[in-house]
């Protein structure tokens, strides 16, 4: 799966016990300062990942928790 989300997306972050990792693309310093602050309240029960593709969707792993996408929607939309 890795190696699919790497050629259709253009931003890849992945997220691993309240820790923001980016795998590829370049967010601003504003958004990755939200998502550490969304995901520190929150937090993640296990490692997950979202992507952006070229045509600005935004795709989550299946196990991405469904009440705080809304959430990164927003912060990546802005």
């Amino acid at each position: 799966m890795a190696e699919f989300i790497d050629k259709v997306a253009t931003e890849w972050i992945e997220v691993r016990a309240k820790h923001v990792c980016v795998r590829k693309g370049h967010p601003t310093f504003v958004q990755l300062k939200q998502l550490r602050e969304l995901f520190a309240a929150d937090g993640l029960p296990v490692a997950s990942a979202f992507w952006i593709t070229r045509d600005k969707r935004i795709h989550f792993k299946p196990n991405f928790p469904a009440s705080l996408r809304p959430a990164v929607r927003a912060i990546m939309d802005s």
